[in-house]
């Protein structure tokens, strides 16, 4: 592959992260909404189990889908750091590798400050 369509590659990488990224934040406004509604007032409900579950599960599968997103995109990182004479733009790009190894590893860590402090929550 050429610069060019590495560096596309690269955006397409980075609107991937942003776009898993979406069901969660959509999840997380719709739980909130009816919380305020007060559904989920009183004892612990269906409706809390349901909401805890489906929390879990969209965050689940939104962090699994961006763990390999960050892990195309440090193929991409080598593939650039490989490039003879590579543009400013390839070389800022390609040291952003050590970027995506602490945004893969908060995003385990906060994933499972979630899930502890749900868990809690419900017990």
């Amino acid at each position: 592959m050429n610069e060019k369509d590495l560096v596309e590659l690269w955006n397409d990488k980075r609107r991937q992260i942003i776009s898993a990224q979406m069901p969660s934040v959509i999840a997380l406004g719709v739980i909130t909404v009816v919380a305020m509604m007060g559904y989920f007032d009183g004892d612990y409900t269906y409706a809390q189990s349901f909401a805890a579950l489906f929390l879990v599960t969209v965050g689940s599968l939104s962090v699994l889908n961006q763990l390999a997103v960050i892990r195309e995109a440090q193929t991409i990182v080598k593939d650039l750091q490989a490039l003879q004479n590579p543009s400013a733009l390839a070389k800022n790009i390609a040291s952003s590798g050590s970027y995506l190894i602490y945004t893969r590893a908060l995003m385990v860590v906060f994933s499972l400050a979630l899930l502890l402090a749900l868990v809690l929550l419900i017990l």
